[in-house]
């Protein structure tokens, strides 16, 4: 090491002396850019040894057709001559007969014909002028000739220095793989040439890409960085591609390949370069991709490429190919876009140039390989594209090689940056062995643990140390995948260790060697003991010292967990104080948090030190009785109740008198936190709607247990499964005008309970209102009809209109109104046959809101009713305003519709102005006949109830044909089967 030292002085000095300056400047930059300069002036302005040389393509006629068996020589010739004539032909592997005219000689020198084919396996070719027909000119192979034809290195040449001139000459030819056929006409001394220049560009690519690549394996070898051999062999990869782009990747250093086995060889060298690709990229990526990219991009790499190795080894070529280059496009895509998001991540200049020589090598390298796939590849000079592609891999080395520069810098800053980091924050490294006993520490984890720093880690006072000393034990595999990702893992040392003291915390990282365990672990105990104070101040509300809801919940969970595992009872109040929000109108947010504060004085005096108050809502507080019945929970709540509302609360000069109410329940163990103070709440309304200040859910109370059964049934709705006990039926609506023509019906939701008890509709509907669940149980309705249509469409051919009823509070929610568009967008077919019921109170809330929600729907070509129409609201003036197609009048105005004359009135009015104003006119719970009758005279068009029918399963729908299969009493039967006989002779539309 002192003599390195001494070397890099001894060198430093002389470099700082004038000479040593000279020579540096000398030797970095003017020999290097003289080589460059030279390089460029001699390629551009001094004549090539290796000139580049062309010939003249001949016209060829050629069968797409092959030749029938036993055909002569002299018929293929006249078949052949018929074809029009093309310059190059794309061929399918087999056999190919082609004629040409072989032109009178420009020249004395002497010609020779060339096919430029290289998986032409045999070429034979006879004269077929009328001088010598079926002359034979020669035949070859690739390793045996006779006559005029030769095996070249990309096909065969046919010397026609003999050949009386002009002629015309036909040939066969053999191809192993799909390739060009064409024929040119050069001069010896050119196609000499030509031969000499493609030698020298095979030479150059194949000379240069080895030696590239040996290079990379010895630097591999002496820095021990194996990403250089992994790029060595995709280099090689490349270098085989491009000469399959080239056209000669049919020899391989000087040795022929027999073109027999090129289609598999071509199939194994993709599927090869598949896979050195991506774990080339991968590895380079590492760093720029977090852990989940890398792992799922290796994925796709690995299962993509076994695939293609599997297509290789059991697929034909032809199959093959298309395989082929859509495995390549998709792994460019992969790379291009993790080249794009590494120059986002890394923002760095070195990155920037990386990346773009990267991507100039892929365009060239893919440039190559679409020529191959149009049958271009011959535009493409040999020795230029040999100098390309070499010029292309050497940008990719280079690149990978800054890159693993970049990294060790990274490295060695990181390292640098470690061990200041472990002056100024000290880590404890450890080393344990497979039985988890320490063989290694340093001395801040010595200090840490309370050992002696100059102390022996084998033995401490005649005993070895083992992790579980100090720690638990832990899973070492789990903890170093945890630390790859980047996740932290937090232990704590032995509570006996800590005392007196709080706990100590430590952040622990590890990483297996083998059967050992390498890690680190961090001190965070202030850190710790921090966010426990944090947590303890999100858990309490500033202004009353109560819990927040997040508090009280936590502390609610507990009580619910003894009273499941030791059946400890438990009680829960809910709070809420009136006139809150006039007080804070009137006299502003100062006085309401004052007497927020005397509130919550005054409830804490009167509990003791268990029972806890939280404050869960602007002035609502719920109290948490552990240990304690309701019913004995009561008398305190009496208490509070008392104290609040008796005497008035004096803030300032002022004094506010408040009038609160309460609810107090028996939390039960199938109750959750949120459940539980649910249920309080909904005893709380309770005790307002009946004017009194506590009302009572004790453990078998009736309203607790509904409660309890009306979560239950929204937890259903809430998972993904279909749900149980909730299920539609259907009521028949029966037209009065055509009443065995159709089969409408309108969607009804039923729930039933635990014990398989049916469950009063509305009652559900009004719980789920107030807890926000009716959102999610109209789209369920919705998503289970439609799907339940498209299940049986072909047996709901009488069925036109399916009624819905959409509850006011999801009609008023932006977020349920796009959640339900969406539903009726994946059946667009089947929402033409809904019609979606507005209760009329609801729609006349805000007109404009339901005017565009209706017009919404009928452009996508369902109908809209306006539901209980005429209950309590004088609304005809407002009907003119809102688009509907349907009015369906209140039930309670047509049950009971015969008892008066007013009654009759009142719904002939509605129904002459509904059909003045173009809508369809439904009357609801029609109970008799008479009352049908009287309906049907004034022209409503369609009736509902439990005269025709009462709701039914949705089998029973699916079962019948029309509206009597449905009918149970007689007299119903009667009077539909005279209304529909009274109606056929009628016109359509006629009352």
């Amino acid at each position: 090491m002192a003599s390195t030292k001494t070397t890099a002085a001894s060198l430093s000095t002389y470099a700082a002396t004038p000479s040593g300056r000279i020579a540096y400047l000398i030797s970095h930059y003017l020999i290097p850019l003289a080589i460059v300069l030279g390089a460029l002036i001699s390629s551009l302005m001094l004549p090539s040894l290796y000139p580049q040389t062309s010939g003249r393509v001949l016209p060829v006629h050629m069968l797409e057709t092959p030749i029938p068996a036993g055909q002569t020589l002299a018929q293929t010739a006249l078949k052949l001559a018929d074809e029009p004539a093309h310059f190059t032909r794309y061929r399918p592997p087999g056999a190919a007969w082609f004629l040409f005219d072989l032109p009178t000689p420009a020249t004395e020198q002497t010609d020779r014909l060339y096919l430029p084919t290289p998986s032409a396996t045999n070429l034979a070719c006879w004269s077929a002028d009328g001088q010598s027909p079926g002359q034979a000119i020669g035949q070859a192979g690739r390793t045996a000739h006779e006559g005029a034809i030769r095996p070249v290195q990309q096909g065969f040449t046919i010397d026609v220095a003999d050949l009386q001139r002009p002629a015309s000459i036909l040939c066969t030819v053999d191809i192993a793989l799909a390739d060009t056929v064409s024929i040119g006409l050069w001069q010896h001394a050119d196609l000499t040439a030509y031969f000499s220049r493609l030698s020298r560009g095979i030479g150059v690519l194949e000379g240069g890409l080895m030696t590239l690549a040996l290079f990379l394996v010895v630097i591999a070898l002496t820095t021990r960085e194996w990403t250089y051999v992994l790029l060595a062999a995709w280099l090689i990869g490349n270098m085989r591609l491009g000469a399959w782009a080239l056209g000669w990747d049919i020899q391989w250093l000087g040795i022929e390949i027999p073109a027999t086995t090129m289609p598999m060889v071509r199939k194994l060298t993709v599927a090869a370069y598949y896979f050195l690709t991506y774990n080339l990229f991968t590895q380079l990526f590492s760093s720029s991709l977090s852990a989940v990219s890398r792992r799922r991009l290796l994925a796709t790499g690995a299962w993509s490429g076994l695939m293609l190795l599997v297509a290789a080894l059991m697929l034909p070529y032809v199959w093959f190919q298309p395989i082929m280059f859509l495995a390549a496009w998709l792994g460019t895509g992969l790379i291009a876009v993790n080249l794009v998001y590494a120059l986002v991540r890394m923002h760095s200049r070195v990155w920037l140039w990386y990346i773009i020589g990267l991507c100039l090598a892929l365009v060239i390298m893919l440039g190559g390989v679409v020529l191959v796939t149009m049958g271009e590849e011959g535009r493409v000079d040999p020795f230029i594209g040999a100098i390309v592609l070499l010029l292309a891999n050497l940008m990719v080395a280079l690149a990978v090689a800054e890159h693993t520069r970049e990294e060790r810098r990274i490295h060695s800053r990181a390292r640098n940056e470690l061990i200041a980091a472990d002056r100024l924050m000290p880590f404890g490294l450890f080393t344990l062995d497979s039985a988890n006993l320490f063989e290694h520490m340093n001395d801040t984890m010595r200090r840490m643990l309370g050992l002696d720093p100059q102390g022996d880690t084998e033995a401490e006072n005649g005993t070895t140390i083992r992790w579980t000393d100090y720690f638990e034990a832990q899973d070492w595999a789990q903890i170093a995948r945890s630390t790859e990702l980047g996740e932290e893992v937090e232990i704590r040392l032995h509570s006996r260790l800590s005392e007196p003291g709080p706990v100590r915390s430590f952040l622990l990282r590890a990483t297996l060697a083998g059967s050992h365990v390498e890690g680190s672990i961090q001190d965070i105990s202030a850190r710790a003991e921090m966010i426990r104070k944090l947590g303890l101040l999100a858990d309490r509300d500033p202004l009353t010292d109560a819990y927040t809801r997040r508090g009280i919940e936590a502390q609610m969970d507990r009580s619910i967990t003894a009273l499941a595992n030791e059946g400890t009872p438990c009680a829960l109040a809910y709070l809420n104080l009136d006139h809150m929000k006039r007080i804070n109108d009137m006299f502003g947010h100062t006085a309401g948090e004052e007497i927020l504060k005397i509130v919550s004085e005054r409830v804490r005096y009167a509990l003791s030190e268990n029972q806890q108050l939280g404050r869960v809502g602007s002035d609502e507080f719920v109290i948490l009785f552990p240990n304690m019945q309701a019913r004995d929970a009561q008398h305190i709540c009496k208490d509070i109740i008392e104290s609040l509302n008796s005497a008035a609360l004096n803030v300032g000069k002022r004094f506010f008198q408040l009038k609160s109410a309460m609810g107090v329940i028996d939390i039960d163990k199938r109750m959750n936190a949120k459940d539980a103070i649910s249920a309080a709440s909904r005893a709380c309304r309770e005790a307002r709607k009946q004017h009194t200040d506590i009302v009572l859910y004790e453990d078998n109370a009736s309203e607790l247990f509904e409660h309890i059964e009306e979560l239950r049934l929204f937890d259903q709705l809430d998972g993904s499964s279909a749900p149980r006990d909730i299920y539609l039926e259907m009521q028949p609506i029966m037209s009065l005008r055509h009443p065995l023509q159709t089969l409408n019906f309108e969607v009804l939701l039923r729930v039933r309970n635990s014990a398989d008890t049916h469950i009063s509709t509305p009652k559900i509907i009004q719980a789920a209102e107030e807890n926000g669940m009716i959102s999610i149980i109209d789209k369920w309705v919705f998503s289970a009809t439609l799907e339940w249509v498209a299940r049986h469409r072909d047996k709901l051919l009488r069925t036109e209109v399916i009624n819905i009823n959409l509850s006011g509070v999801s009609l008023n929610d932006d977020k349920f109104i796009d959640m339900l568009f969406n539903v009726l967008n994946s059946h667009p077919q089947f929402t033409r046959k809904l019609c979606v019921e507005i209760t009329e109170g609801v729609a006349l809330l805000d007109l404009e809101r339901t005017r565009q929600f209706m017009r919404r729907l009928q452009r996508m070509g369902a109908r809209v009713a306006l539901d209980d129409f005429g209950a309590g609201y004088t609304s005809f003036s407002y009907l003119k305003e809102l688009p509907a197609d349907i009015i369906k009048i209140d039930g309670s105005l047509i049950c009971d519709m015969l008892a008066s004359k007013a009654n009759v009135a009142i719904v002939a009015t509605i129904v002459d102005l509904a059909h003045n104003l173009g809508m369809e006119c439904i009357a609801e719970w029609v109970e008799d006949i008479p009352t049908m009758q009287a309906l049907a005279d004034m022209g409503v068009d369609s009736v509902q109830g439990y005269v025709i029918s009462e709701a039914r399963p949705p089998s029973e729908m699916l079962a019948s044909t029309t509206i009597l299969n449905l009918v149970k009493r007689p007299e119903a039967r009667a009077f539909i089967e005279s209304l529909s006989g009274k109606r056929l002779d009628e016109p359509v539309g006629q009352d």
